[in-house]
């Protein structure tokens, strides 16, 4: 018997997703290959799940299971299908946002604590962060104090002026990658913990900056609605865009390359018909500009 990271109960646990599966499943289902790779995991490694660890029990797990559901079915994939992008929403995805960025902040606090990578005074701040969002999402509270979900869309970039970005397919690394971490800025000091879910940037602000402007992203604790036009300012989206920059410096070996490319003749119409090709040519059409 171990004990459950959010009921703190013993019990037999299960293997949980850090971030969701129908995320992964969504991507795989789109692909030409029926797969995923993780450029800074390994690119020459085939996937065919996200993370997963032992930490939840049943109960626990169910609890965040309902919530996937409803994020899931109200507006992750109508954001896939038709990249509609105004949303009424319930408690569920305050609730969502803060499941999943718990997940990440609990295994980053472990990594810290670890290898004593931040001060003590940041350290605090994560881990009384990280029992607030426990309390919330166990019931034991209706609130996050000075907490903030925020949730952002990655639409269709008609233009824009950073020549870098065009040159590294923002539309391909957005709309087909997962990926998520607690991020700390040490001058402005903020901290932010983030998930993206397929061009989906869910983001728990622990602690903003004094130059972070967020325009109609804010998650209402209860229920409100998400409107377009959307944008932000924070140093958060300039570490987003390195991580993109770092990713697309991984290469995949000669050899998973040739094995790529055999599968893709295999089936040249999957290819043809997959969001992969969709996004490859948002990617084009900005290079062209």
């Amino acid at each position: 018997m171990e004990v459950c990271a959010l009921c703190g109960k013993q019990a037999q646990l299960e293997l949980s997703h850090i971030i969701p599966k129908f995320v992964f499943d969504y991507i795989k289902k789109t692909s030409a290959t029926g797969r995923f790779r993780m450029p800074l995991d390994n690119p020459n490694i085939p996937k065919q799940d996200g993370e997963k660890k032992k930490l939840l029990c049943g109960d626990c797990e169910d609890k965040f299971s309902e919530q996937e559901r409803l994020f899931a079915t109200n507006l992750f994939h109508q954001f896939q299908r038709d990249d509609t992008q105004e949303f009424e929403y319930d408690k569920w995805l305050s609730y969502f946002i803060t499941s999943v960025n718990w997940r990440n902040l609990h295994e980053d606090i472990e990594w810290f604590q670890r290898d004593k990578t931040i001060s003590d005074e940041k350290l605090k701040i994560l881990i009384t962060s990280e029992q607030v969002m426990k309390e919330y999402l166990l019931g034991t509270r209706d609130n996050l104090g000075e907490i903030e979900n925020h949730i952002f869309f990655f639409d269709r970039i008609k233009e824009t002026d950073h020549k870098e970005i065009i040159q590294n397919g923002p539309h391909v690394f957005f709309r087909r990658s997962v990926f998520g971490y607690t991020y700390i800025t040490h001058d402005p000091f903020g901290i932010y913990v983030y998930s993206n879910l397929a061009g989906i940037l869910i983001c728990t602000i622990i602690k903003a900056t004094d130059a972070d402007n967020w325009v109609n992203t804010k998650v209402d604790i209860n229920h409100g609605e998400i409107q377009m036009p959307q944008n932000i300012t924070s140093p958060l989206m300039n570490e987003i865009f390195e991580y993109m920059l770092e990713c697309r410096q991984s290469k995949m070996s000669d050899g998973q390359k040739e094995k790529l490319i055999e599968k893709i003749n295999s089936n040249p119409e999957k290819l043809l018909n997959s969001k992969f090709i969709e996004f490859w040519k948002y990617d084009k059409d900005l290079e062209g500009k």
